[in-house]
């Protein structure tokens, strides 16, 4: 025969041992599902103009939309003229995340930035390429031929992947 105690412990130790009462570590986590924005997206005005200033280590010029039907983009002068910052926003038919590994997978010296990131630099260009929901982001710092040539890789590269960041805050 049991006893209303020894009942009462039977279930506390089978709730106990089923994990009732802490659901967060089972939680799936926080998906962002952006890819509708796309459609109707101008690349342009995701970062204001000190926001590219900080990018770009000069003042802008004009921004140029250039949307093709694989992506949109703008470009931006630097004020000298000596190079620019191409901004692009892919909807890859992949996921995410696949498509900035296989971009990674493609070039010879890419480094990861962090778990979603990478980036890649040489005397000519600097870029940062993310994931950021279901889009892919990039910020390349080009320069003109005979205009000069990066020398400070690391510190454009840090520049290109804060204004990633604030960009992916608007979309």
């Amino acid at each position: 025969m049991t006893t209303p105690r020894g009942l009462l412990l039977l279930a506390a130790a089978l709730l106990a041992l089923a994990g009732c009462g802490d659901d967060k570590a089972a939680a799936p986590p926080d998906v962002k599902h952006n890819g509708a924005a796309y459609d109707g997206m101008n690349v342009c005005t995701l970062a204001d103009d000190e926001q590219i200033k900080a990018a770009l280590g000069e003042g802008p010029g004009p921004k140029e939309r250039k949307d093709t039907d694989a992506l949109r983009a703008c470009a931006i002068d630097a004020s000298s003229g000596d190079f620019y910052l191409f901004l692009t926003v892919v909807k890859p038919s992949m996921a995410a995340a696949d498509q900035v590994g296989y971009d990674k997978a493609a070039v010879e010296g890419a480094k990861d930035v962090d778990a979603k990131t990478f980036s890649f630099f040489d005397e000519g260009q600097a870029y940062v390429e993310t994931s950021d929901g279901d889009l892919v982001l990039r910020a390349s710092l080009i320069y003109y031929v005979d205009g000069g040539k990066i020398t400070d890789g690391t510190g454009v590269v840090g520049r290109l992947h804060t204004l990633l960041g604030q960009m992916t805050q608007k979309v």
